[in-house]
């Protein structure tokens, strides 16, 4: 189910899994023709002659002055990183080795710890949250986790790909992380080794009989075609048609965002929408050129099947887009708790051969108008994450669980098919398990269940 039109955008989080900034470059219709020149409503506001004369005399007092000699390329890097850093906590300035880093991205293998990140608003690195099985999920690194010092630096004010660029290193090497948590009365300190990350955006299990489960950690790479493979596999495993499907987006922190849109479309019939003008998601700049729109197409891999999507405080960006959607259009009931809530969109915009910057360029909405920046998705159903333990009596057996037990008084036996007594016996020990484990998933599976009973 191809888009109609493919959009080379990135709607994530500032990305260091591997310790890189997640940004894709693409070459905007908008780039203005001179640096000076701005839009119309801004023409008051253009620089002037003695404008450049004070950066240009900064720089002069700058090498007459100060302790140590300053090169005027070193110089200009950090006015250039010092303006972009000062705008919103997404843009910044890209140098050649960052740039470099960026197109690595792409390939979906990279050499760090596996977080993350964005930057807060006094300043701190916010985990968004650590990648699936990596050094730093691993460790124990959780959403909402702030990073005071990398290896005994602080970090405040630090500019982002700074950060990145200490937090990422060679193979086997280590990295010492300080992070305060809410729930920690002291500093907590995790000394993680630096790994290869292999990015595997799909993972899927059948939960019950009928009832699928796919996990999608980062929108990057084939993720359509990887779920639709994993859409036939759980098909195959429950021999027809799925009763309910969760689809998994906790701690999904973003990453393309045509590829959010495909997952989106995927579970979206434009031939019976008939509303929204059959968006997926739209997105709104101050330049011409900035606004998009994507649509939906014909066909839903699975037509009339009950959906429920999970989502936390990890979920964001593009996760947000395929959320959004879903619950826009009722073709999903949205579970969990809040999400992350970064609605904007970052372009990389060349300034030389070797440098450029990533520059916040518009906002997205759902299809219904919500901005999702600092608000978020909120969930229909809200569900905490915790864990629980049953009551002993819910996991005992009693007489008649047993094959051959003597009936009551000559009584034929209660568990006339003793196969399917074990059966439904052996369902209910998966769903406490399940519920231990992880309750959320649980609600989605009861959810889904219920859903079932009420269709028929």
């Amino acid at each position: 189910m191809s888009l109609k039109r493919k959009i080379i955008a990135i709607v994530v989080a500032a990305f260091i899994s591997p310790g890189l900034t997640t940004v894709f470059a693409f070459s905007p219709p908008f780039l203005p023709k001179t640096l000076i020149s701005t839009p119309a409503e801004d023409k008051n506001d253009e620089l002037s002659r003695k404008d450049v004369e004070r950066f240009v005399t900064a720089i002069a007092l700058v090498h007459q002055y100060y302790i140590k000699n300053m090169s005027n390329k070193k110089l200009l890097d950090s006015a250039i990183s010092g303006m972009m850093a000062n705008l919103d906590p997404h843009s910044s300035y890209l140098d050649n080795n960052d740039l470099k880093e960026l197109k690595t991205t792409v390939s979906g293998e990279f050499v760090g710890v596996g977080i993350e990140l964005t930057v807060s608003k006094d300043g701190l690195l916010k985990v968004i949250s650590p990648l699936e099985d990596s050094p730093a999920a691993r460790a124990g690194i959780q959403p909402n986790d702030y990073i005071v010092k990398i290896d005994d630096q602080l970090v405040q004010n630090m500019s982002l790909p700074e950060a990145v660029s200490r937090i990422k290193g060679k193979k086997e090497t280590t990295v010492k992380l300080t992070v305060l948590r809410k729930s920690a009365n002291k500093p907590l300190i995790f000394s993680i080794q630096r790994e290869p990350i292999h990015l595997v955006s799909v993972k899927s299990k059948t939960l019950e009989p009928g009832y699928g489960y796919v996990r999608i950690t980062f929108f990057q790479g084939p993720v359509e075609n990887q779920l639709r493979d994993a859409i036939d596999k759980l098909k195959k495993e429950s021999q027809g048609p799925l009763k309910g499907l969760v689809l998994d987006l906790r701690n999904n922190p973003g990453g393309l965002l045509d590829v959010s849109a495909q997952v989106a479309d995927s579970f979206l019939d434009a031939s019976k929408m008939h509303r929204y003008n059959d968006l997926i998601v739209y997105t709104k700049g101050r330049v011409p050129g900035a606004d998009i729109q994507i649509k939906a197409t014909p066909g839903d891999l699975i037509p009339h099947t009950p959906m429920v999507v999970l989502i936390n405080g990890g979920s964001a960006s593009a996760s947000e887009i395929v959320a959004g959607a879903l619950q826009d259009y009722k073709r999903a009931i949205i579970m969990g708790t809040p999400s992350f809530g970064k609605g904007s969109v970052q372009t990389v915009l060349p300034i030389g051969k070797e440098d450029a910057i990533k520059l916040t360029t518009a906002l997205y909405y759902t299809p219904a108008g919500r901005e999702i920046q600092a608000k978020g998705i909120i969930p229909n159903v809200a569900v905490p994450e915790f864990s629980i333990t049953p009551p002993k009596s819910q996991l005992s057996l009693d007489e008649a669980d047993f094959q051959n037990h003597l009936p009551n008084d000559g009584a034929a036996s209660t568990k006339a098919n003793p196969t399917t007594a074990e059966e439904e016996k052996n369902l209910l020990q998966i769903q406490l398990q399940l519920a231990k484990t992880d309750y959320q998933l649980y609600q989605a599976l009861m959810m889904l269940q219920g859903l079932q009973v009420v269709k028929h």
